[in-house]
């Protein structure tokens, strides 16, 4: 079976095109192993306040909060006590994500 130039030029333009996409997914991998392991921050530098932070706390990872008075809330806004090391939690895409419709 022969195949035509079209054929040809689609079928090797559909292979690069993947093997870009899966380069730059392996480049956010690395970045996202990075981030997780030397994004973390003392709690000798001062979190700021009123943002979503991911926390290490005693029981494991917490998302937590320092409110303007603070004291530190989680995420459900119940009081809790500092954590030993915390990171800004990334903000979320607030359109959804895959083409899906939004929802008011």
């Amino acid at each position: 079976m022969t195949e035509t130039e079209d054929q040809f030029i689609r079928r090797w333009s559909e292979r690069a095109y993947d093997h870009s996409q899966l380069a730059a997914m392996a480049a956010f991998y690395e970045q996202l192993i990075d981030y997780s392991l030397n994004g973390w921050r003392s709690m000798d530098i001062l979190p700021p306040r009123g943002v979503m932070l991911i926390c290490a706390c005693d029981e494991g990872l917490q998302f937590m909060s320092l409110s303007p008075l603070g004291d530190w809330r989680t995420n459900s806004g119940q009081p809790h006590k500092p954590p030993h090391a915390w990171m800004p939690a990334p903000i979320l895409p607030m359109r959804p994500i895959n083409g899906g419709a939004a929802k008011d």
